[in-house]
C-alpha cells in the first residue's frame, strides 16, 4: 500500500513502516503483514508498559516494540539501544512516521558498568544477512560484515532515561549483561532468549542473577521464548 504522503508503507497492528528494500525481506513483510512480527514481547508489554513507563530496548531492531509501547501502551519515553546504524536511521523513521515524539535512538552495544570500565571505547559487531542475526559473535553460517560500535554503559543509560522498564534482544548478549549491573528503578526486564546461543548455563546463570537482583519470574507474561521478570525485593550483595 501507499502512505498518503507518498512513500510506499507497510501496516501491521496499527503501525505503519517504511518500506524499504535493504532492510525489508520477503519474511520480514509477510511477518509484519499477519501481524506476527515479535508477537510474544509485544504481549508481554501490556503486563508492565502504562503511561508511567520509561522504557529503554537493547537491540530495538526496527523499532517495532519500542513503536508498540508508545502507540498502543501510552509510554511516556523510549530509549533505543541499536548496533546497525542502519537500522537506527530507520528506527527514527518508524518512529516520526507513527507520531512516536519522545524517544532517543541511540548508535551503541550497551554493556554493564564493570565490563565498560575494563574495556575499550568501542566493540566488535557482526552485521548479519538477515539483520536480526546481527550479533557481537560472528554468525557460523550466515553472511556478515564486522563493524566497531561505541559501547556505552548500561547502568548510565538506564539512570539517564530513568528507566522502569528494560527490554532485550541481544542475541545472545544476555548471557553476561546481567552479571554485574545496576538496575537502578527498572522493575520490569523483558528478556528474548537465545538458548542456541547461551546455552543450559548461560539460562541458569541469567535466573540466578535476576533473582540476585530481586526479581522473579512473570509466569503469566512469559512464553515462546521470552521471559518476563518483575521486581520484587531490594538486590542482595554479590
Amino acid at each position: 500500500m501507499h502512505d498518503m504522503e507518498g512513500p510506499e508503507t507497510i501496516r501491521s497492528n496499527g503501525l505503519v513502516f517504511p518500506e524499504d528494500r535493504t532492510i525489508m525481506t520477503a519474511r520480514l513483510r509477510t511477518l509484519l503483514g499477519k501481524g506476527n512480527y515479535e508477537a510474544s514481547e509485544a504481549r508481554a508489554l501490556k503486563t508492565f508498559v502504562g503511561s508511567h513507563s520509561s522504557v529503554v530496548e537493547l537491540g530495538a531492531g526496527i523499532g517495532y516494540i519500542s513503536t508498540c509501547a508508545v502507540r498502543h501502551h501510552g509510554a511516556r519515553k523510549v530509549t533505543c539501544i541499536e548496533a546497525n546504524p542502519h537500522l537506527c536511521d530507520y528506527i527514527r523513521r518508524v518512529h516520526a512516521l507513527n507520531g512516536v515524539t519522545d524517544s532517543t535512538v541511540i548508535n551503541a552495544i550497551a554493556l554493564p558498568g564493570k565490563q565498560l570500565r575494563s574495556g575499550a571505547a568501542s566493540t566488535p559487531f557482526y552485521v548479519a544477512d538477515p539483520f536480526w542475526s546481527s550479533s557481537m559473535d560472528k554468525p557460523g553460517n550466515l553472511p556478515s560484515h564486522r563493524i566497531e560500535v561505541p559501547a556505552v554503559s548500561l547502568d548510565e543509560v538506564l539512570a539517564d532515561a530513568r528507566a522502569d522498564a528494560l527490554i532485550c534482544d541481544i542475541e545472545g548478549g544476555e548471557g553476561t549483561l546481567f552479571d554485574d549491573v545496576d538496575l537502578g528503578d527498572v522493575r520490569f526486564v523483558l528478556v528474548e532468549l537465545h538458548t542456541n546461543r547461551i546455552k543450559a548455563d548461560g539460562v541458569v546463570k541469567l535466573f540466578e542473577n535476576m533473582h540476585r537482583y530481586g526479581f522473579f519470574y512473570h509466569q503469566q507474561a512469559s512464553g515462546e521464548g521470552v521471559v518476563l521478570f518483575k521486581k520484587f525485593r531490594a538486590s542482595r550483595p554479590m
